[in-house]
């Protein structure tokens, strides 16, 4: 009685090497793109797989040699784009279980009204209390937007108004 003998052959596939220039800017840029993701949708892993997709374009489009003049404004736009690509996918009024809130000077309640209040604006106005929550100038704001830069302010005040309505 004879055996069959089978080869095993091992193949060993190396991981390409990360570039490093993609490497910082993940890790200079995730954090802050997380949180305008997660405060757009109020959805912590939607803002996960928003940013997720983010880098994958990110990453593509540096495979591909397209030329990004200003990364942290690209960045910062496709994650809007795709947080209301995402919104609109999904289509359900989603609530987070803990709002976002860097401070402790709000309570759970009155921050939970702001969101509430926030979540009542549309698309472009959401767009723009989350970057201005995130400390971005009006400078960048409208390069980010492709609003004009006199505009922002005005919006800003406007939008402020509307949410403090819906507050009392």
């Amino acid at each position: 009685m004879s055996q069959k003998g089978y080869l095993i052959r091992l193949v060993i596939v190396k991981a390409p090497k990360m570039d490093p220039e993609f490497e910082k800017t993940y890790r200079d840029h995730y954090p802050k793109l997380f949180r305008i993701a997660a405060k757009m949708l109020q959805d912590p892993e939607g803002a996960k797989d928003v940013v997720q997709d983010v880098f994958t374009a990110y990453y593509f489009a540096m495979s591909n040699e397209k030329v990004i003049r200003d990364t942290k404004n690209w960045l910062v736009r496709s994650t809007i784009n795709k947080g209301i690509d995402y919104k609109r996918k999904t289509a359900r009024t989603v609530t987070m279980e803990k709002p976002i809130c860097e401070t402790g000077e709000q309570t759970l309640d009155e921050a939970s009204d702001i969101l509430n209040a926030i979540t009542h604006l549309n698309e472009k106005e959401q767009t723009l209390v989350v970057l201005y929550s995130e400390g971005y100038s009006y400078k960048e704001i409208a390069e980010m937007t492709g609003r004009n830069l006199p505009s922002i302010g005005k919006t800003l005040s406007r939008i402020m108004e509307k949410i403090k309505n819906h507050l009392l």
